[in-house]
């Protein structure tokens, strides 16, 4: 994986060499440059400033919908209109949706919402337009793959977050925080430091190796539902 140093941060595009900034209204002209790929998620400040700073660190570049995004936890709401919103203007886009399961998790009336989401995009996702992103639990679990290659099952971010502590707090400039103060409040998250640091000595990819690895194994065993996961790897593949 290759990293630069943080470079002070600038606005992000939806093209690459575009002569001035892009409204949603404006996204798809295709003479413009390469069109990269959509990020939607169904959190807040931890998703939407953990891949603002990967943008600014590494060589991956995504464009985050909406830049700034409020709480879309009730993501089979949301991501049917962000869905719509970046097709309607870009039919050749790749749509990466990023959300934490353990809000479905056991939850019946939200597995069958999901499935109705599933549903309805179905082409798309065959096709990979549209690529379903969940980490069981949270989010957090694939920070902590960057650390150690836990695989048990963690059913809520309380679980997760008891293993990540010890890792992820040292990334940070102020380390004595709470953790869920860190990971939830824009005022830390907002400085690259910590994202600096949790991707530092090739982490990221090992990251991606160990999802992958991980899942494979399990779908293989059919035992996916029994452990911990996440396919946030697949974006960066």
């Amino acid at each position: 994986m290759k990293t630069r140093e943080l470079e002070t941060p600038i606005e992000q595009r939806y093209f690459e060499n575009t002569p001035h900034p892009q409204t949603d209204i404006e996204v798809g002209t295709r003479e413009m440059g390469t069109l990269h790929p959509f990020i939607i998620s169904g959190g807040s400040n931890t998703e939407r400033w953990y891949f603002k700073h990967i943008n600014s660190l590494t060589e991956y570049k995504f464009n985050l919908k909406p830049e700034y995004f409020a709480d879309e936890s009730d993501y089979t709401n949301a991501f049917p209109r962000r869905i719509n919103e970046i097709l309607s203007a870009n039919s050749d886009a790749k749509i990466f949706c990023v959300f934490d399961w353990d809000t479905i998790y056991g939850n019946k009336t939200r597995i069958s919402k999901h499935k109705d989401f599933i549903d309805k995009f179905k082409s798309e996702i065959s096709k990979e337009i549209v690529i379903i992103c969940q980490s069981m639990p949270c989010i957090e679990y694939w920070f902590l793959l960057h650390f150690e290659n836990y695989t048990d099952l963690l059913k809520n971010y309380p679980k997760v977050s008891t293993h990540l502590a010890p890792y992820i707090k040292k990334c940070f400039p102020i380390s004595t925080i709470k953790l869920k103060k860190l990971l939830k409040g824009e005022k830390y998250l907002k400085d690259a430091t910590w994202v600096k640091n949790l991707i530092a000595d090739e982490k990221l990819l090992l990251a991606i190796q160990r999802a992958e690895t991980n899942i494979k194994n399990a779908i293989k065993d059919e035992t996916l539902n029994n452990q911990s996961y996440s396919f946030v790897y697949k974006i960066f593949k």
